[in-house]
């Protein structure tokens, strides 16, 4: 397969050979948000200083400076981090008023320094308080591969933008899912790192023991490349060369079935099914009580936030909220601390139980996400087998692994119609094992930007200037015959 265009990589070795200027990389990519400006994926374009980085950039490399592995590649930010010049937004209209921040994030200025220019503020759920992009004060962000479907929360500007071709990559934040749902629904690449990996400084806290920040990008190599860089945001090296070739295909994995699969969609758990065909062997691992685990992570993540907010002056300012948003800080609040402290300790057991996994897999693969991103609005729908709430599932396979703190990549199976994502989960500080297994993957075919995906341009039935029209398709038919992954019970 050769090079994808809108990758990270193509864009850097355009500048190095002199084939576009970094101005010019820049410009198509502010022109291209014009062109989607309906999708409502961000909140403040970075218009002026965007250009004048890409002329220093251009001016060196005229000296004959050397370059930096992301010289002149776009990037868009998540309105939750910290962009020196501009206040921090946080999808709240209370924070519109909000002094600029004097330092960028400890993330943004990683890639900065890497060379990459950030293009523009992206979207997101108010205070990070959403998994579905639909704000009720900005409004929904739109997917780019049908417009009238929800991104997923809370990062969803930065995954539709990336999706829509505004830049190769993005930043993130992610606590129980908000970088991985809305890679997912997109058909993006998404990395959680380790919880604790990747400094969190500069980023508007939701729940400080499970948030962490990432990227996320247009395809395997972007996102290996954007996490290397990060790597100067973290406390530890990035721990060696990416392996790339055929090396991950030796990787043992486990499929997580009860607990997880059996909540999902059937084409969600085939697109699984599909990806672990790749490895050289795989088991369904089950873990029915996964339930006890995504009550503990929303335990700790309703007390965090409410008190994150009382702090910074709820108790005032709660008019400024919405109802919704403004309900789930009450309800933090009145978690008792006895509550909160079982969950905790419940969390260490989870961890150890999880990470114990690992004695006899390299690899843990999950659905991202129950089913295909559903429609803008709805608050309910009916699935093969149950009904699903998007508000309160769309982050269903992800709080689990959120609260074991492990690093997980989001890939995008190749499929007809809308997108779905599988997780591919490591060992604590695997991040470079999860990585590898995603440029496999996209090497092998098996995951990336679909093939049939229309791109984003003329006018569909949506009316959206910009945006095709797009179908949901049934999940693919398992092969008559087809064997699953042998089964067993996680400890």
């Amino acid at each position: 397969m050769g090079p994808d265009p809108r990758s990270a990589s193509w864009v850097a070795e355009r500048l190095r050979a002199g084939a576009a200027s970094a101005e010019e990389i820049v410009r198509r990519s502010l022109a291209r948000a014009g062109e989607v400006r309906e999708l409502n994926c961000l909140s403040l374009l970075l218009q002026e200083e965007a250009i004048a980085r890409a002329k220093v950039l251009d001016r060196e490399r005229l000296a004959g400076m050397p370059l930096p592995p992301l010289a002149g590649v776009p990037f868009v930010v998540k309105n939750l981090l910290d962009v020196a010049g501009h206040p921090t937004l946080a999808g709240a209209e209370a924070r519109q008023d909000e002094a600029p921040a004097r330092r960028s994030a400890a993330v943004v200025r990683a890639l900065i320094a890497a060379g990459a220019i950030p293009v523009a503020l992206t979207q997101m759920d108010e205070y990070a308080c959403g998994a579905t992009g639909e704000n009720v004060i900005g409004g929904p962000v739109r997917n780019p591969r049908d417009p009238t479907r929800i991104t997923g929360g809370s990062s969803a500007g930065t995954a539709a933008a990336i999706a829509a071709g505004i830049a190769p990559l993005g930043l993130g934040s992610d606590t129980n899912g908000s970088i991985r749902a809305p890679a997912a629904f997109c058909g993006v690449w998404g990395l959680r790192p380790t919880t604790g990996g990747v400094s969190t400084q500069g980023c508007f806290p939701y729940a400080q023991s499970l948030d962490a920040v990432g990227p996320m990008a247009s395809d395997a190599e972007g996102l290996a490349l954007a996490y290397q860089a990060m790597q100067a945001a973290g406390p530890a090296g990035f721990g060696g060369t990416l392996l790339r070739g055929n090396a991950a295909r030796g990787l043992r994995v486990g499929v997580l079935g009860a607990g997880f699969g059996d909540f999902a969609e059937d084409e969600a758990r085939d697109a699984v099914l599909s990806v672990a065909s790749g490895f050289r062997s795989a088991r369904t691992i089950d873990l029915p009580d996964a339930d006890l685990a995504r009550d503990a992570a929303s335990i700790i993540s309703a007390f965090e936030v409410g008190y994150n907010h009382l702090q910074r002056g709820f108790a005032v300012n709660h008019p400024a909220y919405s109802a919704f948003v403004r309900q789930r800080m009450l309800a933090g609040l009145a978690i008792p601390e006895s509550w909160y402290q079982t969950a905790k300790r419940y969390q260490a057991a989870w961890r150890k139980r999880i990470e114990s996994l690992f004695d006899g897999v390299d690899l843990l693969l999950a659905c991202t996400t129950p089913y295909v991103a559903p429609p803008i609005g709805v608050d309910r729908f009916a699935g093969t087998a149950r009904i699903y709430r998007p508000r309160a599932d769309a982050g269903h396979m992800t709080r689990p692994i959120s609260l074991a703190g492990l690093p997980v990549v989001t890939a995008p199976c190749r499929r007809d119609g809308m997108p779905l994502g599988v997780q591919l989960i490591g060992p604590p500080g695997q991040e470079a094992r999860c990585l590898e297994a995603a440029l496999f993957l996209e090497a092998e075919g098996l995951c990336g930007r679909s093939q049939t995906a229309p791109p984003v341009q003329g006018r569909g039935r949506s009316g959206i200037p910009g945006i095709p029209p797009s179908h949901a398709s049934p999940g693919r038919k398992r092969q008559s015959g087809a064997t699953g992954p042998r089964r067993v019970r996680g400890p």
